[in-house]
């Protein structure tokens, strides 16, 4: 390994073991964030890398991809941005893979055929200019491709950013006159994006759940902000979802990711409003960008749950019943696919049956 080499490997871990603390450390929260966040980490890796063959480039960005995995398992999103860049390399080099393997034939060697006619037996060959040929070819392939895949890498992250106004654009569809709609997520950006657009044109009260004991304080923020848009809010505890749910039209949730069978990660406490969404035959909206969707299938549920401070549910003052009792506080919920009628993209509205479909269909 060359020294210029050996330095770029050294930046390269270094870039990669900031990022994945950052992650452990939660300095970078939910999953717009860190959709971003990827996105720049991947074009500074993709700058600081060296490789020689298109197929060193995909391994290189697949083992990166797998280390920022292990740091956070339960943010898909990285790995849903890192397949997406894949996608990206493995479309270009496809597209000129012709002209970037025969560049790399024999570690930069040109592929002409060889002369061996008894008159050139005994001429001398200048391989040293051709060798230098072919290395420069190389160097302007990776070049090339590097510079594609970072401009791709761009256009993703403004489909990222751009995720809210297209999924904005399908409110006036969806929601009716003087509805009551009820949301378990007052945490979700994208979930008070589409209703303060919807509250342009349309008119409707929205019920609140208090989200205790994690999202309080985000609860109180979500409800100001739709009361400063004329929209008519009101906060209700999480234990007077089954009185209210008859007089709810819709149940409109944000989701943190979304799997191939249709079931998706929530907020805790969304799981038992969805329930009581069905048993009152009220449809549920989940609303997420395509950056949220991961083809993996939730075969362990537990491990989707991450446990919370137990302090916010029972203050440890209380140590004598704190010492009688184990008390968990769930962060998340796993919504089964069954409790979900619709999905609200950036791009279409899914049915929860056919997003299984939906995964086969852009993977061909």
């Amino acid at each position: 390994m060359s020294s210029a080499s050996h330095v770029a490997a050294q930046k390269l871990d270094i870039l990669v073991d900031t990022f994945i603390s950052k992650l452990k450390r939660r300095q970078i929260t939910g999953s717009y964030k860190i959709a971003t966040e990827t996105c720049q980490f991947l074009m500074r890796v993709i700058s600081t890398s060296r490789w020689s063959t298109p197929q060193e480039f995909i391994q290189l960005i697949r083992k990166v991809g797998q280390r920022i995995q292990e740091a956070q398992p339960r943010e898909f999103v990285t790995g849903n941005v890192v397949r997406r860049v894949l996608a990206i390399i493995r479309d270009e080099v496809n597209g000129t893979g012709d002209s970037l393997n025969n560049a790399n034939v024999n570690n930069g060697a040109p592929s002409a055929p060889v002369d061996t006619s008894m008159f050139q037996l005994l001429s001398t060959v200048n391989t040293s200019s051709s060798t230098n040929l072919a290395i420069k070819e190389n160097t302007r392939g990776q070049n090339d491709l590097r510079s594609v895949v970072i401009q791709g890498i761009r256009e993703l992250s403004d489909e990222i950013s751009s995720v809210n106004e297209n999924i904005e654009a399908m409110t006036v569809d969806l929601i009716h006159e003087n509805e009551v709609l009820l949301t378990p997520t007052p945490g979700s950006g994208t979930v008070l994006n589409f209703l303060l657009k919807a509250s342009l044109k349309r008119k409707f009260t929205v019920l609140v759940t208090e989200s205790y004991p994690n999202d309080i304080e985000e609860c109180h923020l979500f409800a100001k902000k739709l009361a400063e848009a004329n929209i008519e809010t009101v906060i209700i505890p999480d234990s007077t979802v089954f009185a209210v749910m008859s007089r709810v039209g819709k149940v409109l949730i944000g989701a943190r990711s979304v799997f191939a069978n249709g079931g998706c990660v929530s907020n805790a406490g969304v799981a038992a409003v969805c329930e009581c969404a069905k048993e009152h035959r009220t449809p549920v909206f989940a609303v997420a960008g395509l950056y949220k969707f991961s083809p993996t299938y939730p075969f362990d549920k537990d491990s989707l749950i991450e446990v919370g401070n137990s302090g916010k549910v029972m203050p440890f003052e209380d140590s004598d019943l704190v010492g009688k009792c184990e008390v968990t506080n769930p962060v998340f919920d796993y919504v089964i696919p069954e409790h979900i009628d619709i999905y609200i993209t950036n791009m279409y509205v899914y049915f929860f049956l056919f997003i299984n479909l939906f995964f086969q269909f852009i993977s061909t």
